[in-house]
């Protein structure tokens, strides 16, 4: 009688888990799979910009730059996105202390923060024209740093960002989009020119964008 229980347990729990398996297998079937491509103009609030040369730490605000943002995506589920996405983020560095003193005389320095981004979205209310999105994504970026003397000081590592967007369509296939998140790095070594020196540089600070998606 206790083989037989046993026997009748496991079958009935191999066949939950076959039909959740065809649920599962129905819910991201290729039919319910959308693509979709998007592109939108961003800036940042103050950008915060930390370095470490040999001990000797920098702390500098950067005032916000013109970018732009791509990516690519698929609708996976109803109420998830994934894509890929690649940003520019750019600014001056404005206001600059070292060791917690001011600089008086504020080199011209330039910022820009190119990354690459694997991002996935929660879609709150996926079956309306207007829906809010909250996500984040992990990636890998590369900071440049042009001096007041034109040269270019670079370095690479991972970069994060949380992000909420806001959506709206025009019709089936297109639709608006507004979004706001936050961007930071960890510790990026970066090779001074003409220096045997390595800056430890971390960059955190607000994005915001604007723009258009395509849905496929």
């Amino acid at each position: 009688m206790r083989i037989m229980g046993a026997i009748s347990t496991l079958a009935a729990l191999l066949f939950g888990i076959q039909a959740q398996a065809q649920t599962l297998t129905y819910s991201i079937s290729p039919e319910t799979i959308k693509g979709y491509a998007k592109v939108s103009l961003n800036t940042t609030f103050q950008l915060n910009l930390e370095e470490n040369e040999g001990g000797m730490i920098s702390t500098a605000e950067v005032d916000p730059g013109l970018g732009i943002s791509a990516a690519a995506g698929l609708a996976l589920l109803p109420e998830v996105d994934g894509e890929l996405e690649i940003s520019s983020y750019t600014g001056d560095v404005d206001y600059r202390s070292v060791a917690g003193v001011p600089v008086l005389s504020i080199p011209a320095d330039e910022v820009q923060l190119l990354s690459v981004f694997a991002n996935a979205y929660y879609k709150f209310r996926p079956a309306t024209n207007a829906r809010f999105k909250l996500g984040g994504g992990l990636g890998y970026g590369q900071y440049t740093l042009k001096d007041s003397t034109g040269l270019k000081h670079r370095g690479s590592g991972i970069v994060y960002q949380v992000k909420g967007v806001g959506e709206y369509d025009f019709g089936s296939n297109i639709t608006f989009l507004a979004e706001a998140g936050y961007i930071g790095t960890t510790d990026i070594d970066v090779d001074i020119i003409a220096s045997n020196t390595v800056r430890d540089t971390a960059l955190t600070g607000i994005t915001f964008g604007l723009g258009a998606k395509v849905k496929f």
